[in-house]
């Protein structure tokens, strides 16, 4: 298995223990974590997943022995994403800040009024 040597992106200390306390907890130690982007109409959600199989096209990135999947399809739209692990009094949950998403289109780039929300 070859691990790349440069994170395409980044995910916090708290994050990588509370995803390996999900996974490896759950007595998947051979597993993987994938990382991918669905879209469905003008939405894109992201996918995070365990899965046991290294695809065609995926590269391995390891996170303090967290091994994490991205498909070569995703590096681009995924390249800079962040991933964190919050506690406040809401409660707890995984974050995701991505730089590459497009917050605001207009009436000629997919239908948007501009103000951040689809009309």
């Amino acid at each position: 298995m070859n691990f790349e040597k440069e994170q395409l992106i980044s995910i916090t200390n708290i994050a990588v223990s509370k995803f390996k306390e999900l996974v490896f907890d759950a007595g998947n130690n051979e597993m993987f974590l994938k990382i991918s982007l669905e879209l469905e109409g003008s939405k894109m959600y992201y996918n995070i997943d365990t899965v046991e199989n290294i695809l065609s096209g995926d590269k391995v990135y390891d996170f303090e022995g967290l091994k994490v999947l991205i498909n070569e399809e995703d590096e681009e739209l995924l390249k800079g994403l962040k991933i964190d692990y919050i506690k406040d009094e809401y409660g707890e949950n995984f974050t995701i800040d991505n730089p590459n998403i497009i917050h605001n289109l207009d009436d000629e780039d997919g239908g948007c009024c501009g103000r951040g929300c689809c009309c």
